[in-house]
């Protein structure tokens, strides 16, 4: 058997204990980049900036043609039990997130009946309370959300067209 001397053997603990203190606060730091709330939790009752009357587009959103998912609130949405359908996302700097804001278009022209539709810009100021409300960090994000205020669905990244029109016909079941 060999005999580490004294010295090594308190190097390797100090070693090891710096590596379990790294992997420890790198997985902790994973949890914080992915604290987006989680499907089954409520959703955050936020206030988020809508496009007033006269108000530029440009104000409030950085997508380079006007969309309307800028008209409705979280909080008017679930007050009203209208289901909603929320994308984070920057299309100045995020080439999914104009393709995303595309997809969502398209179906509020299908659903904006049934349920709200509504587009968070990360990249403007006026919605930096929002985003800090949802945690959200990177982009672009979904969520799906039912009449009584629950996150049914997330998709974090690119969404498609197919997968949102199956979840929101679930949701208005």
């Amino acid at each position: 058997m060999i005999h580490a001397p004294k010295n090594l053997r308190r190097f390797f603990s100090v070693i090891a204990g710096s590596v379990a203190a790294v992997s420890l606060l790198s997985l902790s730091s994973c949890d914080w980049f992915l604290s987006f709330p989680k499907e089954g939790s409520r959703a955050p009752i936020s206030h988020n900036p809508v496009l007033e009357v006269g108000e530029r587009f440009g104000d409030i959103c950085t997508m380079n043609v006007p969309d309307h998912l800028h008209r409705e609130s979280f909080s008017h949405a679930i007050y009203h039990h209208r289901p909603i359908l929320v994308f984070f996302g920057a299309p100045i700097h995020c080439t999914p997130c104009v393709h995303e804001d595309r997809v969502v278009q398209g179906l509020q022209g299908t659903y904006h009946q049934d349920m709200a539709f509504i587009h968070i810009d990360d990249y403007e100021d006026s919605e930096q309370q929002t985003v800090r409300e949802w945690r959200v960090h990177g982009e672009p994000w979904v969520a799906v959300i039912d009449q009584t205020g629950v996150i049914r669905n997330v998709i974090p990244g690119d969404a498609n067209y197919y997968s949102l029109n199956r979840m929101i016909k679930e949701i208005l079941r």
